[in-house]
């Protein structure tokens, strides 16, 4: 098995999140593993899953850098998602 350190990156970020559901900095580090991996890959389908992450953390309650940071995440997840939606072939 070829150890690919941004599919790491999630793994790690999901066993933090399952260990600590109220961990808001986990959840923070999902999202940056998820577009990381979704920008470098061209997988659209794994923004789909950071917008599950996006929802689940937006419940909890945030500090100030805690909430410039969900934001700026939130912005590069839209921008990839725009990004790989103008790569797609038109039907």
């Amino acid at each position: 098995m070829v150890f690919d350190p941004i599919v790491e990156a999630i793994r790690s970020a999901l066993r933090a999140v399952d260990s600590n559901p109220r961990s808001v900095p986990a959840y923070l580090d999902l999202l940056q593993a998820y577009q990381n991996c979704a920008d470098k890959e061209n997988e659209p389908e794994l923004l789909e899953q950071a917008d599950y992450v996006l929802r689940d953390v937006k419940q909890l309650p945030l500090a100030e850098e805690e909430k410039r940071r969900l934001d700026d995440l939130e912005s590069r997840i839209t921008a990839t998602k725009a990004r790989l939606a103008a790569l797609k072939p038109q039907a």
